[in-house]
C-alpha cells in the first residue's frame, strides 16, 4: 500500500479506505476524478453502464482525465458553459474536435430547476463536469451551516470578530 494511501486510512479510521488501481476504481458506481493529468487516464472500456462520474480535476485549459468516448457516450452536465469550454473535461476534447457542445445535456442548474432533463434510466452513464462555481459553495455551505444549527450539539466558533 502507498505510503500516502496508509496515512489517510490511519487518519480516518471509521472509513474503508483501500488502495487499488484506477481501472478497478472506475468500475464504481460513483468516480470523482481530481488530479491535475494533461492526459486521459480513466478508459472508456472500464466504464459500466449507470456509473456517475464527477470530474472535477480538469479546471484549467489542457487538462483532460477521460478519454473522450465517455464524454461522447454519456449525458455531459457542467456547472457553467463558458469555464468548463475553456477550462473543464470537455476543453481538449472541443479543440480537438472529439466532442461538440451541442451533445451537452445542459448546465446543472438546468437539471435543478428541470429546464432540462436528466437522466432517464439507470442505465446511462453520467458526467457532471465541475469547474468550480464560487456560489455553488456557498449555498452548498449555507444549506450545510442551516442543518448543523438545526440538528444542534456542533461547537460554534466565531471567526471573524467585530
Amino acid at each position: 500500500m502507498p505510503e500516502a494511501v496508509k496515512q489517510l486510512a490511519d487518519q480516518l479510521p471509521k472509513f474503508n479506505i483501500k488502495y487499488c488501481s484506477i481501472e478497478a476504481a472506475a468500475g464504481s458506481d460513483i468516480l470523482c476524478t481530481l488530479t491535475p493529468s494533461r492526459k486521459p487516464i480513466v478508459k472508456r472500456r472500464w466504464i459500466a453502464k449507470g456509473t456517475h462520474i464527477n470530474a472535477i480535476g480538469a479546471d484549467a485549459a489542457g487538462k483532460q482525465e477521460l478519454e473522450p468516448q465517455i464524454l461522447n457516450d454519456a449525458i455531459v452536465v457542467v456547472d457553467d458553459l463558458r469555464q468548463s469550454t475553456g477550462g473543464g473535461e470537455i476543453n481538449v476534447p472541443l479543440k480537438k474536435g472529439e466532442y461538440s457542445v451541442d451533445l451537452l445535456r445542459g448546465t446543472l442548474a438546468e437539471i435543478l430547476l428541470k429546464k432540462k432533463p436528466g437522466r432517464k434510466t439507470d442505465k446511462e452513464i453520467t458526467v457532471f463536469d465541475s469547474t468550480g462555481i464560487a456560489i455553488e459553495d456557498i449555498a452548498t455551505a449555507k444549506m450545510v451551516y442551516d442543518k448543523a444549527l438545526k440538528k444542534g450539539g456542533y461547537q460554534k466558533i466565531d471567526i471573524v470578530g467585530f
